[in-house]
């Protein structure tokens, strides 16, 4: 905008008052508006929350993230830099959702689930696996209640028993300090530089992709997914193609200073229970399984 037009657009903001806010939800036929990708994938979030909303039968609440929001820092939502997402519980569509068979086939039923129950406008593939497992067990809480009861095998005598438990009592940590969800790492034999970030939701869908076309473990190819760019000894970029090629051949000591930027983030556990079986006492631990029936009442 050159210097005049400047001048004339502040006379009009002055005289008329600044331009009213564009509701993206109204915008319709946004696929094929020509818009940029960023755009449309705002279009499309704010026209389906708008649908989701019409009718609301509960109350949403603000949940505290266990990560406090330290890895979600580049967000445009202000409520997920802070930690906090407001959800709200479950309703019949969502009960159909998650025994979707073709989210299911394609790994994308937790992706959905939460799109539809968060309220706040965020991109929930950015969410790391901690967050992602802590939301589902809130959900759970918020739509059914805290009582939970599943089957266990024992691994010493195979006997069958029942365990219930408190979701409330399951204790989640806390990342203490703050975490850069995206680095840029110089590997230390290959003198290669991978800018690669932490695991997310989106990154397990990709890896669920990538599977069905290659016969490549799910380490090399959870590597893959999260990598945005790599470079050589030189300073050129890699070509994407290569990338599996690249993380195969990498050498376990440079895998270890990869995995060591981001020890702090894999090392939050999802949380586990106590076991003891009443037959024959032995103890073990476990995490409390995603069976067909944790979200039912």
């Amino acid at each position: 905008m050159t210097e005049a037009e400047l001048l004339k657009s502040n006379e009009l903001v002055k005289q008329y008052g600044p331009a009213p806010e564009i509701d993206l939800g109204k915008i319709k036929n946004a696929k094929t508006a020509g818009v940029s990708k960023e755009l449309k994938q705002k279009i499309e979030t704010s026209v389906k929350r708008e649908k989701k909303n019409k009718f609301c039968f509960t109350e949403e609440q603000e949940i505290e993230l266990p990560t406090k929001g330290k890895l979600y820092q580049d967000s445009d939502n202000e409520n997920l830099r802070n930690g906090i997402v407001r959800v709200r519980p479950m309703s019949l569509a969502d009960e159909e959702t998650i025994t979707n068979q073709s989210y299911i086939k394609n790994g994308t039923v937790f992706t959905h689930l939460l799109e539809n129950c968060i309220v706040d406008d965020i991109d929930v593939k950015k969410l790391v696996p901690y967050d992602v497992y802590y939301l589902l067990y809130t959900l759970r809480k918020i739509t059914y209640g805290e009582d939970y009861r599943f089957e266990v095998t024992c691994p010493e005598c195979g006997k069958k028993y029942i365990r219930e438990i408190d979701i409330s009592d399951v204790e989640w940590e806390t990342l203490e300090e703050v975490e850069d969800f995206t680095k840029t790492i110089k590997l230390p034999v290959s003198k290669y530089t991978v800018v690669i970030e932490a695991a997310s939701l989106g990154n397990e869908e990709e890896v669920n992709r990538l599977g069905k076309t290659s016969d490549t473990g799910e380490v090399i190819l959870g590597y893959v997914a999260r990598t945005r760019e790599i470079l050589d000894d030189e300073g050129n970029p890699v070509n994407p193609k290569d990338f599996i090629d690249f993380y195969t051949a990498l050498p376990g000591r440079d895998r270890s200073e990869i995995s060591k930027n981001f020890k702090k983030i894999d090392d939050l556990k999802i949380p586990t229970v106590e076991l003891i079986c009443p037959k024959c006492g032995k103890e073990d631990e476990a995490t409390i399984p995603f069976e067909k029936d944790f979200f039912r009442y």
